[in-house]
């Protein structure tokens, strides 16, 4: 994890040495909050709730580095039958992401739609317990990612605004295989 944060700030300071003498960095700090819910029946649900709490650097007019963590737990409750004991997974997720950031739009612009792609370093932890027997823990996980991802910025004033987004990571499992998770989130930026 330490790596992954010194690639990240080495990264932002060349972008920074770079850009323009005269150009002041306007930075963007965000809050974002994501939940989502299936239900089949009683015993078979599952819910996923993250936080995400974001700073951008905009070195230019329309590209931006933005640095991001997000805290996610999905529980998984199944049960196939009456008879059988309920099974509740737990998963803990925590992901440091580093994008470079395209708005598609002027800064003044209502609508400042985006692109952006980067990396993320994600930490999981799976914990499944099984009713009336033992709790079991997986062996936590640990993976850097390339991540992706579009979003909309609404611009309410010059320094408020409302974010929505979808972002995907290509998570590594093991054996050559990888998974896709997703978030799709909204919140709120203040431009500093």
């Amino acid at each position: 994890m330490n790596r992954f944060l010194f690639a990240s700030l080495c990264a932002l300071l060349s972008v920074t040495a770079f850009s323009f003498s005269a150009h002041a960095i306007a930075i963007e700090l965000g809050a974002q909050y994501g939940h989502k819910t299936q239900t089949y029946d009683t015993n078979n649900y599952n819910e996923m709730e993250s936080m995400t709490g974001s700073m951008s650097f905009y070195l230019w007019e329309r590209i931006a580095l933005e640095l991001s963590y997000t805290d996610a737990q999905s529980v998984v409750v199944s049960k196939a039958y009456a008879s059988d004991p309920k099974r509740t997974t737990i998963q803990r997720s925590q992901i440091l992401g580093s994008d470079l950031i395209l708005i598609l739009a002027d800064k003044k612009a209502l609508f400042q739609p985006y692109i952006k792609g980067g990396l993320a370093q994600i930490n999981r932890k799976q914990t499944i317990k099984i009713e009336n027997q033992d709790t079991y823990e997986n062996e936590p996980d640990s993976a850097v990612a390339p991540s992706y991802g579009v979003g909309l910025k609404i611009s309410l004033t010059e320094t408020f605004g409302i974010k929505l987004s979808y972002d995907a990571w290509e998570t590594p499992i093991g054996g050559g295989s990888k998974t896709n998770d997703s978030a799709i989130r909204a919140g709120v930026t203040w431009m500093l």
